[in-house]
C-alpha cells in the first residue's frame, strides 16, 4: 500500500514569506550595513510582499505536488521568480522611482530564488524518499504528444506583417510625442531593442503558430508575448538605468501595438476560416478529397433499426453515465426508465436549444442536458425551449454548480486566511455585477455568460417560473443534480423580481391583490418556490416555513432588524396596511388557512406589526388563534384593538426580544 505525505499550503507560504523578509533585510545589510531599512524601502517591502503573494497564488506554487518531477519544481520556482521580477521592475519604471538600488531589488529576488529552492528541494527530498520506500512506482509514463508545427505560409504571413505593424505603430507614437518620424540615435537604438525583444518573445510564446482552435485562444498568446515584452523592457529600464526614455512613448506604443494586433489578427483569422471552408463541394474531386468515395450497403436491417430505438433508454444511460454512477442511481430511483424509450429521450451537452418549428415540433419524455447551468447565457429562454420540447409529463434533468457548493470548493483552494477577502471579490465579480442594470451588459458581453453565480433557490425558482415541477434533487461532486416534471404552463409574469427592492402580490382586505413592496431579503425567483418550500418541509413553530433556504445570508440580517419591511411604509401611506393587522400573506399561504379564519382575514386590512408579536404563538394553529382572536376583537372596537396590541408587541419585542423567523 502507498503512503503520501501532505505539506501543508499554509507551512509553504509562512517558510516562503519568511524567505523572502530574510532576502530582502539580508540585501539591506549587505548594501547598507544596517538590517534597519529607511521608509522607502519598507514601502518597497510592503509592495514586493503583496506581489510575492499575487504570482504566487496565481502560480498556485503553495499547492504543487511534490511526486511530480524534480524539473517541474524549478520551472515552477523559476517561472514565478521571473514574474516577481519582471512586476516589480514594471512597477519602479512606471512610477519613475528612480532612487531604488538595482542591487537590492535584484539582490532580493535572486537571494529569495535561492532560499526557495533549497526550501522546495528538502520538501522533494522528504517526501520523495517516503514514496520511494512505500509506493509502489509505475515506470511506463505516456509519451508527451508531438508540438504541432506551424505552416511556413501562415509563419511567413504574420511574422512579416507584425514586424511591419510593430514598426508602423513605433513612429507613429514618435510623431505623437514629438510631432516627427525621424528618431533620434537614442530612439533609434531602442527601436533595435523592441526589434530584438519582439523576436525573442516571438519564439517563447509560438506566437506566431497558427493552429488555435479560436481568435481568442490566439488574441491570449499575442497578449502575453506583448506584455511579456513590457516587463522584459521594464527590467533593462531599471537594471541599465535608460530612465532618459519617455516611458509614456514606450509603454503607449505596447498599448497601442495590444489593439492594433487584436484588429489585424481578427482580419487574418477571419479570411484564413474562410479560405478553410473553401465554398461548396460540388465536383467529383472535391467530394473525394472529404470522402472516400465507396458504395454503401443498401440492406439496412430496418426492423433491427426499429427494435433499438424503441428499445428502454436505461441501457443507453448506462452507457452515457458510466463514469457518473450516483447520477445514473438517481434517475433509476426516481423515473421508470423501463417505461422510456430511446426514440423518447434525448441526452445533450448544450448552452443553447435552437427554437422548435411550430409546423414539426420534437417531443420527448425525457431531456437530459450535462451543461452546467451556469453557462447558459439565457437561463428561462433555455428552460422554456426545454418545456416545448417536452410531453406533458415528461421531465428535464440538468446539474447546476450552485453558489454553496461553488463556495466550498473555492475555500479548498486556498489558505483560510486567503479565502474570505478573495472569494468576497469572486462573489462581486460573478454575482453581484451580473444583476446591476448598469453593468449587466458589460458583464455578459465579456464573459457571454459563462461561469456565472447562481444559488440553488434561483434555479429551482426559475425551473418553477417556466412550468416545471421539482421532483428530485441530489448534490453529486461539485453540483447540484435536479430532476424536472412538466406540469404546468410558464408563468404569465413578464418580469419576475430580480432587483435589491421587490413587488409582493398578497391577499388584502375583501380579498383583493394588495402590492407590497419590500427588500429582497431572498434569491431571484425565490417567490415560485412557496409550494415546494411548503411540500419539502412544512412550517417551523412561528409560522414560517421550515429551513427556508431562499433566504439569503444579508436577508437574515434584515429581516431580524426589519430593514427589509420599511418600504412597507409606503403601502402605509397609501392607506392599504394599518400599523397593527394581520400579516399579508401570498396566496399560496393564504390556502393553507381554515375556511372560516379566511373569511375573517378578508373583512380587515393587513398591518405592519402582526398579532404574531403581542400573543408569541409557537405552532401554525396557535397563529391561527391568535389571528382569530384580533380579527373579532378589531370587528368589535378597532382603535382600542389596535393600541392594545401596539402596545404588547412594543414590550415584547423591546424587552423579551421576540423577532420574526
Amino acid at each position: 500500500m502507498s503512503k503520501k505525505l501532505y505539506i501543508s499550503p499554509l507551512l509553504l507560504l509562512v517558510l516562503d514569506f519568511s524567505i523572502l523578509n530574510f532576502s530582502f533585510f539580508g540585501m539591506n545589510y549587505l548594501k547598507r550595513g544596517t538590517f534597519e531599512p529607511s521608509l522607502l524601502y519598507v514601502k518597497l517591502l510592503i509592495a514586493l510582499s503583496i506581489i510575492w503573494l499575487a504570482v504566487s497564488l496565481f502560480t498556485n506554487k503553495f499547492r504543487f505536488d511534490f511526486y511530480r518531477s524534480y524539473r517541474s519544481l524549478l520551472l515552477l520556482l523559476s517561472r514565478s521568480t521571473i514574474y516577481i521580477t519582471y512586476c516589480v521592475a514594471l512597477m519602479v519604471v512606471l512610477m519613475g522611482l528612480r532612487g531604488f538600488s538595482r542591487l537590492h531589488v535584484f539582490g532580493t529576488c535572486g537571494l529569495f530564488f535561492v532560499g526557495e529552492v533549497l526550501l522546495f528541494s528538502f520538501f522533494y527530498v522528504v517526501i520523495n524518499k517516503v514514496k520511494t520506500d512505500y509506493a509502489v512506482t509505475d515506470s511506463s509514463k505516456p509519451k508527451p504528444k508531438p508540438k504541432p508545427k506551424p505552416k511556413p505560409k501562415h509563419l511567413f504571413v504574420l511574422s512579416v506583417s507584425d514586424f511591419l505593424l510593430v514598426t508602423f505603430i513605433f513612429f507613429i507614437v514618435n510623431y505623437l510625442k514629438r510631432g516627427t518620424f525621424v528618431l533620434s540615435p537614442e530612439y533609434e537604438k531602442l527601436l533595435l531593442l523592441i526589434y530584438a525583444l519582439w523576436f525573442v518573445t516571438a519564439i517563447i510564446t509560438r506566437k506566431f503558430y497558427s493552429g488555435y482552435r479560436n481568435y481568442y485562444y490566439a488574441m491570449a498568446q499575442w497578449t502575453k508575448a506583448v506584455v511579456f515584452m513590457a516587463a522584459t523592457m521594464a527590467v533593462l529600464v531599471f537594471a541599465f538605468r535608460l530612465f532618459y526614455y519617455s516611458r509614456l512613448q514606450i509603454f503607449g506604443f505596447f498599448i497601442v501595438l495590444i489593439l492594433a494586433e487584436s484588429i489585424r489578427y481578427y482580419i487574418y483569422f477571419v479570411l484564413s476560416s474562410n479560405e478553410k471552408n473553401g465554398g461548396d463541394i460540388e465536383s467529383i474531386e472535391e467530394v473525394k478529397s472529404v470522402f472516400m468515395q465507396e458504395r454503401l450497403p443498401l440492406n439496412i436491417d430496418i426492423e433491427e433499426l426499429r427494435s433499438r430505438l424503441t428499445r428502454p433508454v436505461i441501457d443507453k444511460l448506462r452507457e452515457v453515465l458510466f463514469d457518473s454512477p450516483q447520477v445514473f442511481n438517481l434517475l433509476a430511483q426516481m423515473l421508470d426508465l423501463h417505461s422510456i424509450l430511446r426514440i423518447e429521450s434525448v441526452i445533450i451537452h448544450k448552452k443553447k436549444l435552437y427554437p422548435q418549428r411550430s409546423t414539426n415540433p420534437t417531443y420527448i419524455r425525457l431531456l437530459i442536458n450535462l451543461e452546467r447551468v451556469n453557462h447558459i447565457r439565457w437561463v428561462n429562454r433555455f428552460f422554456l425551449e426545454a418545456h416545448r420540447m417536452i410531453l406533458p409529463g415528461g421531465y428535464f434533468v440538468g446539474r447546476v454548480n450552485t453558489i454553496s457548493l461553488y463556495k466550498k470548493t473555492f475555500f479548498k483552494k486556498f489558505p483560510r486566511i486567503f479565502s474570505y477577502p478573495f472569494y468576497s471579490i469572486n462573489f462581486f465579480i460573478r454575482r453581484v455585477i451580473p444583476k446591476l442594470s448598469v453593468t449587466q451588459k458589460a458583464y455578459f458581453a465579456i464573459t457571454k455568460g459563462e461561469n456565472r453565480a447562481i444559488s440553488r433557490a434561483e434555479t429551482l425558482g426559475r425551473l418553477y417560473f417556466c412550468g416545471f415541477k421539482i421532483i428530485a434533487e441530489k448534490t453529486i461532486k461539485d453540483d447540484l443534480y435536479f430532476i424536472a416534471q412538466k406540469v404546468k404552463t410558464p408563468s404569465v409574469d413578464k418580469s419576475p423580481s430580480y432587483g435589491p427592492m421587490v413587488k409582493l402580490n398578497r391577499v388584502g382586505q375583501n380579498g383583493d391583490y394588495l402590492t407590497v413592496y419590500k427588500f429582497r431579503t431572498m434569491h431571484p425567483y425565490s417567490e415560485y418556490l412557496q409550494e415546494y418550500i411548503y411540500e419539502q418541509n412544512k412550517l417551523s413553530p412561528g409560522g414560517k416555513f421550515n429551513d427556508d433556504f431562499r433566504v439569503t445570508t444579508i436577508g437574515r440580517f434584515m429581516r431580524r432588524t426589519w430593514i427589509d419591511e420599511l418600504p412597507m411604509l409606503f403601502n402605509w401611506a397609501k392607506g392599504e396596511l394599518n400599523i397593527v393587522g394581520v400579516r399579508p400573506l401570498s396566496y399560496q399561504y393564504f390556502d393553507l388557512y381554515p375556511d372560516d379564519l379566511k373569511k375573517l382575514r378578508k373583512q380587515v386590512v393587513p398591518g405592519l406589526i402582526p398579532p404574531f408579536y403581542a400573543d408569541l404563538p409557537e405552532t401554525f394553529d396557535e397563529i391561527c388563534e391568535s389571528e382569530r382572536k384580533y380579527i373579532e376583537s378589531y370587528l368589535r372596537n378597532s382603535i382600542r384593538t389596535q393600541i392594545v396590541y401596539f402596545c404588547k408587541s412594543f414590550y415584547n419585542i423591546a424587552f423579551k426580544g421576540a423577532r420574526s423567523g
